[in-house]
């Protein structure tokens, strides 16, 4: 616009291409010489090769444009200021009479303004009348930079506008209840994919999930999970004959920015799954990180048969049953019997022998371990698999290892809600709560309606020692779903810890009620009814629980000893459970209820033991 031609020219447009990679444009100066040395400054670093060299906000620009300007003002009111001043001793005329040469509008007949462009008219007041075109000038491109920055930030950088999506579990028109694992699973595996495009925050299937078979107004889905597009599909089957409908709804105007029908046949799921995802990476126009190892547009080349297994074993591992757990399992073990080298099967198996692990730690850590060292054998950038590890390697009190395992998921996944949940439960047992806390929420901005992320977030806030804002918290969880059981049971920890004991009981049997009567459970009502002196209960409960069948970490039941005043058998109890290498130990350094025994030296010595101290 101020040079009146393109910085980079050409007959075609690789001519043009050509230039813009490695050609520098001429300086504005060749073209108006009687542009200020700033501007050319300006636009000179606009156009540098060098994306780093560039300016990095629009903000940045806009400061340079607004100095430019002020600069010019005060130039304008020093000469317009030495002209009144040669006027006056010379007599030549009266204030208005100088003010008026000075400021003269350009002047272009009717017929001018049919014939000549807007930046030919431009230039010539550029020439004509240089102060007053300049002053012109800068607030054009600022106003220009101003609508430009609205639009960026309305349509986004690709055009689309939706910085954030979520896929809601895609309709099965079958009638066939036990096709239920291919409209469940493929919007699960679309999540983990389209997770995989920087810049775009995608939605955790566990929060979009509880919209499954629901006929909910998209503008009211998409505020609840803090989503601009929605993506619905469909799925019907009928033989070997796979349909496929989907849409990308712009939830802000409930306008359609895309949509398409595949049909294929049921052997070509994987491929029908690669081409919506690489369709709508083209619609948003986002391009994956550079070194990315996963290019949506590139076929993931594994055997179909395996494939179905995976969506089968994700369907009844989102059912969250132990029973169903195991289900998931075998049919993990399936897939890879399919297709040994099939790396996510492997991630999502360990994932599931460390969730049984908490029944039989002995039995399914090894099967864990194994199962993830040889999904990172097959794919070190699945970031599935670094998670699945990190997990592993803090439940081996490898705490640096655990914590490098953490970042590395999340570096390749930033949208990997799980990961940083179970980062933030890492950061609250080492006692980092401010960071700990950070994560927490940023899970919660990307599941924000899993009732486990939400209670996590109360947790967290409970280990910080933040109890009013962690009860806000667990209150919050509690209205999402008035049946889960793990909200009465922190929230019973919370009240304890405020020393609110008939509110905390209350709380744990709400817990019971709902069917969370665990060993976890009774032990913290026992606690409960010792400090607030019916020790005749917890005396009961205890000795329920020391003749329990069922598993009963002695390091959890070390709380309740301390809580009846009987310490040394609580030490007892840790050093049982230090020679199992009880899970529960991992809390010691950062959970309230360890808080009465924190004063003893033995209790330091099980810190510095396990490493949680130097």
């Amino acid at each position: 616009m101020i040079a009146g031609t393109s910085p980079f020219a050409g007959n075609t447009q690789a001519d043009r291409i050509a230039a813009i990679l490695g050609r520098d444009p001429a300086p504005l100066a060749e073209y108006q010489p009687e542009v200020p040395s700033e501007l050319q400054r300006i636009v000179s670093k606009a156009l540098r090769k060098d994306r780093d060299a560039r300016y990095q906000a629009i903000e940045e620009l806009l400061v340079d444009l607004k100095a430019l300007k002020q600069e010019s003002d005060f130039q304008s009111k020093l000469e317009r200021s030495s002209d009144l001043h040669r006027g006056a001793l010379a007599g030549t005329g009266s204030l208005h009479a100088n003010e008026g040469s000075k400021t003269q509008p350009i002047q272009t007949s009717h017929a001018t303004e049919q014939t000549t462009s807007s930046a030919e008219i431009l230039l010539s007041g550029i020439r004509e009348h240089k102060r007053g075109a300049l002053l012109m000038l800068t607030t054009v491109i600022a106003a220009i930079i101003a609508v430009g920055y609205f639009a960026y930030t309305r349509v986004g950088r690709g055009g689309s506008g939706i910085t954030s999506i979520a896929v809601l579990p895609f309709r099965n028109l079958s009638n066939d209840v036990t096709k239920e694992y291919l409209s469940d699973g493929i919007a699960e595996s679309l999540i983990n994919r389209i997770s995989q495009l920087p810049g775009l925050k995608v939605i955790a299937n566990s929060s979009s999930s509880r919209y499954k078979g629901k006929d909910a107004d998209l503008r009211e889905v998409a505020r609840a999970l803090d989503a601009t597009g929605i993506l619905t599909g469909r799925i019907s089957q009928l033989g070997d004959k796979l349909s496929i409908s989907v849409e990308l709804i712009d939830a802000r105007d409930n306008t359609q920015v895309w949509g398409e029908q595949y049909n294929r046949q049921t052997k070509d799921l994987l491929s029908v799954e690669e081409e919506i995802s690489s369709d709508i990476s083209d619609k948003l126009r986002v391009r994956l990180a550079t070194g990315s190892r996963h290019d949506l547009a590139t076929p993931v080349k594994t055997n179909p048969e395996a494939y179905e297994l995976l969506l089968k074993g994700r369907f009844y591992r989102s059912r969250g049953k132990i029973e169903d757990w195991k289900k998931a399992s075998e049919y993990f073990e399936q897939a890879i019997a399919v297709d040994p080298a099939y790396a996510p099967a492997y991630a999502d198996l360990s994932d599931m022998y460390k969730a049984l692990g908490s029944a039989d730690p002995a039995e399914y850590f090894p099967k864990a371990m194994a199962a993830t060292q040889r999904a990172l054998e097959l794919d070190e950038g699945l970031a599935e698999a670094h998670y699945a590890l990190a997990n592993l390697k803090r439940d081996a009190w490898a705490w640096a290892d655990a914590e490098r395992e953490y970042e590395r998921a999340i570096e390749l996944n930033p949208n990997l809600a799980l990961a940083h949940r179970w980062y933030a439960s890492y950061l609250r047992v080492m006692g980092r709560f401010d960071q700990a806390i950070a994560e927490i929420k940023r899970a919660r901005e990307l599941d924000p309606l899993s009732l486990a992320v939400n209670a996590n977030v109360g947790q967290t806030l409970y280990y910080a020692r933040q109890y009013d804002q962690a009860i806000e918290a667990l209150k919050t969880t509690r209205e999402l779903d008035q049946r889960y059981s793990r909200a009465p049971l922190y929230l019973g920890q919370v009240y304890a810890a405020k020393g609110m004991y008939p509110e905390a009981i209350a709380e744990y049997q709400t817990a019971v009620k709902l069917g969370l009567d665990t060993p976890t459970t009774q032990i913290f009502l026992g606690v409960a009814y010792a400090q607030s002196g019916e020790r005749e209960r917890a005396q009961a409960l205890l000795q329920q629980l020391q003749t329990s069948k069922e598993y009963v970490s002695p390091g959890e039941l070390a709380i309740l000893l301390a809580a009846l005043g009987q310490r040394d058998q609580a030490f007892a109890s840790l050093e049982k459970a230090y020679r199992l290498h009880d899970l529960q130990l991992q809390y010691l350094g950062a959970d309230p209820a360890y808080d009465p025994l924190r004063s003893d030296a033995r209790f330091q010595d099980y810190l510095q033991r396990i490493g949680l101290i130097q």
